[in-house]
């Protein structure tokens, strides 16, 4: 094999592992509520469910709006059977550990993929290819629920560094340095 690397063959693997960090730390961020989204971490507003102004006939008590959390209400005994989101707070709780192992095993694997593609290794660049892939199709339904701004650019920014890489390891370039040599096919 060449012992010089060509050059995309470098800057795919660096965005490969661009883009699983990108990945993964925003998928834990998440989960771990310090982007703002993390469902474990969701805390209530004024008015809102707890401590409300509550009315099991229907409607606003006395007064039209409810007031804030620190008034009992009209009905301070009753208390509602579930509170909404409980159920899948709880749920999203116990997937936590899953989503997290996860991504740890795509940095895993980006790492040694990117540790097959700095060696000139064709399963380095198969793997590459397929975690790109992965990561581009896990990004499109991300893209037909659109939360903001922020979630439509971080989408993009994965679909875009993933075709990249994609890209730039499917070049006549970069598929020459996996080529084996006359003679050396084992």
């Amino acid at each position: 094999m060449d012992t010089q690397r060509p050059a995309v063959v470098t800057i795919a693997a660096i965005l490969l592992i661009i883009l699983s960090l990108f990945v993964a730390s925003l998928g834990i961020a998440n989960q771990y509520g310090w982007l703002g989204g993390g469902l474990g971490s969701r805390q209530f507003g004024v008015g809102q469910i707890r401590n409300r102004n509550f009315n099991p006939q229907g409607g606003f008590p006395q007064g039209g709006f409810p007031n804030d959390q620190n008034n009992q209400g009209t009905t301070p005994n009753f208390t509602p059977n579930r509170q909404i989101g409980v159920g899948f707070t709880r749920i999203f709780r116990l997937i936590r550990p899953v989503t997290i192992g996860l991504d740890i095993l795509l940095l895993t694997l980006t790492g040694v993929a990117a540790f097959g593609l700095f060696k000139s290794k064709r399963w380095g660049a198969i793997l590459a290819i397929v975690l790109a892939v992965l990561l581009f199709l896990l990004a499109i339904p991300g893209l037909f629920r659109i939360f903001s701004a922020v979630v439509l650019i971080e989408n993009l920014v994965r679909m875009l560094l993933a075709v990249a890489v994609i890209v730039l390891l499917l070049r006549p370039s970069a598929r020459k340095a996996y080529l084996p040599i006359r003679g050396d096919d084992y």
